[in-house]
């Protein structure tokens, strides 16, 4: 019968953790992160998979459906030199106005979806002296995507996954050598934390 009784005990704790209430939402929360960055649709043509480092300022507003959320992000690739004909790197800062979405499920794993509008400032750095880049340029962008929040009941800190796909409306390419009428189109996916 005790035997019995710890088989069940691991199925007793996970239900008390998931039934656990997560961290009550701040107004404001601060948040940062960092992770991979990945090139897609004719922006593979031109960088490698880079990486990028975020600041992240999370609203809470109670009176209305959704939270806001505000990112401004450092991305950094390195140009593919076969297709490009040079090496070098390319930087994307970007500073993105989100509408974040909870779904409505209990526990201390809640996922959420997200959409906003941003800009982006590309420049690009050949390694080279031959090849000269163009000055950086500002684009007007859109994106979406979801993620998970990570609540330890507990701790004042909580972790979150995040990912979603950048659209950036560039008419050239980062730099006239790369490739003309560039869709620059990135992937980051995001690991951090919100310190309250």
């Amino acid at each position: 019968m005790r035997s019995r009784a710890l088989l069940f005990l691991p199925f007793l704790l996970l239900a008390q953790v998931a039934s656990a209430s997560p961290i009550p939402l701040h107004p404001i929360q601060l948040g940062i992160g960092g992770g991979g960055s990945f090139p897609v649709s004719d922006a593979k043509d031109a960088f490698k998979s880079g990486w990028h480092a975020s600041g992240i300022v999370r609203l809470n507003v109670p009176m209305i459906p959704f939270g806001l959320q505000g990112n401004f992000t450092y991305n950094h690739f390195k140009l593919d030199q076969q297709n490009v004909g040079f090496g070098g790197s390319s930087r994307i800062l970007s500073g993105i106005a989100d509408a974040r979405f909870r779904l409505p499920i209990p526990g201390p794993i809640q996922p959420y979806l997200l959409a906003g509008v941003g800009g982006y400032n590309i420049k690009a750095d050949p390694d080279q002296s031959a090849a000269t880049a163009a000055g950086s340029t500002t684009k007007f962008g859109i994106n979406g995507g979801g993620g998970v929040n990570i609540s330890v009941p507990g701790l004042p800190i909580h972790a979150f996954v995040e990912g979603k796909i950048e659209n950036i409306y560039t008419d050239q390419g980062v730099n006239t050598a790369v490739t003309q009428n560039l869709k620059t189109q990135i992937i980051p996916v995001t690991f951090g934390i919100f310190l309250f």
